[in-house]
């Protein structure tokens, strides 16, 4: 009966973390094509879609705080899928600019939290989930990869027109799928904090960290088809990269209960940066197409075993009763402001030091980042210390 129950509870969050996914699957390579398809500029493309990380993680603040004090989640969790879903409609009519970013905007209002609300709900019921967050973490990245090339052939036959449809489709199932998560949050042993207030010296090491590796991706994340145009390799280079890269992260995610059971998340952190420092310096380095596609299987180190790494040891450095508000802290950390502080520096480099050059400042920035890393160990070893005393 007990083992029946879990594999329900499993069922529920991995078609949760499978439908959060799906819709960014279709959003993130084909929303800008559709603003150009409705005669959208350059730079209005770029505002809407640029504005989607600080909106997402800067909503997702607010809304975790309050899912914390008032212990919530769950009702917000379905509140915002609702709300996601409702603010797409229109969309399938307004064509403006301005109604369409007042639309992107709202949606990026009603979606940040969803994601670090899920992570937080899991982490509190880890252990009648089976105790292995990869193993359900997975689904959302196997749902991006289904979104993106799902809707490939549907944005073909149609035009961009379709992607309304398409955001909507992944929307509509979203809110009662996190209807079904469980409700209960970990019971509060002191008044929640916001997350703004939590930055001990352990978080602040952690989260310092945590954005200078996403700084550090910039190249990858916005110059790669760049790069491999500039090395004469095919266009069809970047996006068989892509695809080896997502499968490489769903298959660490699959095994990565094994390896955070040899690998404590502070040492897990360090080897991380290491790798993907080497990864970078390599990247800037090679000539040779297979060498230069396979140093991004790299990508399940980069970004795989460190969030991994990451949320487990978000657990132990935050009371439990504000563990939905640390969450969307290192998403706003980490993804938004390091992933719109990486982009802009890597768009500042590009032209000037190629894209060689530039996979080698990453390299550098990587390395930068053992300097917190390091003394986040320091720590978490103190602390550990102190709690066995």
């Amino acid at each position: 009966m007990r083992q029946a129950r879990i594999v329900s509870s499993r069922r529920s969050v991995a078609v949760a973390y499978f439908l959060a996914f799906l819709g960014l699957g279709v959003f993130m390579p084909y929303f800008p094509l559709y603003l150009a398809h409705l005669g959208c500029a350059g730079w209005q493309i770029g505002a809407v879609v640029g504005m989607q990380p600080v909106l997402r993680w800067t909503s997702a603040l607010g809304w975790a705080h309050a899912a914390d004090r008032w212990r919530v989640r769950r009702r917000l969790l379905v509140l915002a899928g609702l709300g996601g879903a409702l603010v797409l409609v229109p969309l399938l009519a307004v064509e403006g600019f301005a109604a369409v970013a007042v639309v992107s905007t709202a949606l990026g209002l009603a979606h940040g939290p969803i994601i670090p609300m899920l992570d937080a709900t899991v982490i509190d019921h880890l252990p009648r989930l089976g105790g292995d967050y990869g193993r359900l973490r997975l689904w959302g990245s196997l749902a991006f990869v289904i979104g993106a090339l799902a809707s490939a052939p549907l944005v073909g036959r149609f035009s961009p027109a379709i992607v309304p449809v398409l955001l909507l489709l992944a929307a509509v199932p979203l809110a009662p799928a996190l209807a079904r998560l469980p409700r209960e949050q970990a019971a509060p042993t002191r008044e929640p904090r916001a997350p703004w207030m939590l930055l001990t010296p352990p978080l602040r090491a952690f989260l310092t960290t945590a954005f200078l590796l996403q700084v550090s991706s910039g190249a990858w994340t916005g110059f790669y088809a760049l790069h491999t145009t500039s090395l004469g390799f095919p266009d069809t280079v970047p996006g068989l990269t892509w695809g080896l890269a997502v499968i490489a992260e769903i298959v660490l995610f699959f095994w990565g209960a094994r390896l955070v059971e040899r690998v404590a998340p502070p040492a897990l952190i360090l080897l991380a940066l290491v790798l993907t420092a080497a990864r970078w310096a390599l990247t800037a380095a090679a000539r040779s197409e297979p060498l230069v596609v396979a140093l991004q299987t790299g990508h399940a180190i980069t970004f795989s075993a460190f969030h991994l790494a990451s949320v487990l040891l978000l657990s132990r450095l935050v009371p439990p009763e504000s563990r939905t508000g640390a969450q969307a802290l290192y998403g706003g950390v980490t993804f938004g402001l390091g992933g719109t502080a990486g982009l802009a520096l890597a768009g500042a480099l590009v032209d000037r030091i190629g894209t060689s050059r530039l996979f080698a400042v990453e390299a550098v920035v990587a390395l930068v980042a053992l300097v917190p890393a390091l003394r986040l160990r320091r720590l978490v070893a103190k602390t550990d210390i102190s709690d066995r005393g």
